[in-house]
């Protein structure tokens, strides 16, 4: 059975400008890193607000709850309207859309490898190609950002499987892995492992299932917000804003802040992650003012539909990138904008395209 336009069709506004906000903030980040381009020369008093907009941890947990609510909603969707949730075709569907923009990049990268412009050990080869990148993310620079992904196709490995069981088993699930990853992170404080750390599923898996959990939970938060919504909105940029420098606010004013710090973490953290939950609720269902509107311009819009390719590319071009000839600033922000249009439009878009054969149960 065909599955209805609304499933096929599914669409909904501000998370192309959400997702543009959170490449940007990994750009920013990188070219910082990379080039001090800013961050020296401002006044103290801007410099928390640059290293903010700069947070590529922040972006890519933006991006984590975006997947999770999105992959989640079109689930309850496509259960909606058929009775059903097809798992054959959902892991077909996700291996059009991930896997050959992320191949493709490999394969350039191997001919620079096998060119001798690049060198990537054969351990960083091996989880790159089979998705396992955050056990060995700092092998390499090229395929470092392969982590991110890796924690994705790992949980969407997992979570459709339990999304079958049914409501009860998936929300309790759902929560169960939230609660646990604080537990996991006092323990790996005190109790250190050496593969486990903070690229790691491990701890980083409440921000793909808070999004989740939104999305089963969503007319209840959107009731339980609707009120004071806009409050809501500005209180959750408010605390996203200052956790981030909860370590520096604890040691000038003598406070032990480790209690919140090492269970719920910074800006990438569990409190972090419900705060960039209310902001993804606010940019769709919220008022349709300024945010709502800005997320929503052509340019932020065209901005998130590249960011995959956007993600991949740039770690070829700037910040570690050993390609002299590719990576001086600002020569290589035209180099990776480049291939990640060639990326989207050549690679990833004909096999968008293949993947709505796959819309049915």
């Amino acid at each position: 059975m065909a599955l209805n336009k609304e499933v096929t069709k599914f669409k909904l506004p501000s998370l192309n400008g959400l997702r543009a906000i959170s490449i940007l903030l990994v750009i920013f980040r990188h070219l910082e890193i990379e080039y001090h381009l800013l961050l020296d020369k401002l006044p103290n008093a801007l410099k928390p607000f640059y290293i903010f907009f700069s947070d590529g941890q922040l972006g890519v947990n933006m991006f984590f709850v975006i997947s999770g609510f999105l992959i989640t909603t079109l689930l309850i969707v496509e259960e909606e309207k058929t009775k059903t949730v097809s798992l054959k075709n959902f892991y077909i569907r996700r291996t059009l859309r991930i896997f050959p923009a992320y191949y493709f990049y490999l394969l350039v990268l191997l001919i620079l490898q096998l060119t001798n412009v690049i060198y990537i050990n054969n351990e960083s080869w091996l989880t790159a190609v089979t998705y396992t990148k955050y056990f060995n993310w700092s092998s390499d620079w090229f395929t470092s950002h392969g982590w991110s992904l890796s924690i994705e196709e790992h949980f969407y490995l997992m979570f459709p499987l339990i999304f079958t069981f049914g409501d009860k088993i998936r929300k309790r699930a759902s929560l169960f892995l939230i609660l646990i990853v604080p537990v996991i992170k006092v323990l790996v404080h005190f109790y250190p492992v050496s593969w486990i750390n903070d690229y790691t599923i491990f701890k980083r898996i409440d921000a793909l299932v808070i999004g989740c959990v939104i999305a089963f939970y969503k007319d209840s938060l959107l009731n339980l917000l609707d009120k004071h919504f806009k409050t809501w909105f500005y209180l959750s940029l408010v605390i996203l804003f200052v956790i981030g420098f909860l370590p520096g606010i604890g040691e000038r004013l003598n406070l032990n802040l480790d209690f919140i710090i090492i269970p719920f973490g910074s800006r990438y953290g569990t409190f972090a992650n419900i705060c960039i939950g209310v902001v993804l609720l606010y940019s769709i269902y919220g008022h349709k003012g300024i945010w709502f509107k800005l997320l929503n311009t052509k340019v932020l819009d065209y901005i998130g539909l590249l960011s995959y390719s956007i993600y991949l590319w740039q770690q070829l071009f700037i910040s570690g990138s050993s390609l002299s000839w590719a990576s001086s600033f600002p020569l290589n922000i035209l180099f990776f904008i480049s291939a990640a249009l060639f990326s989207y439009y050549c690679i990833e878009k004909p096999f968008l395209k293949f993947k709505d054969k796959f819309q049915k149960t």
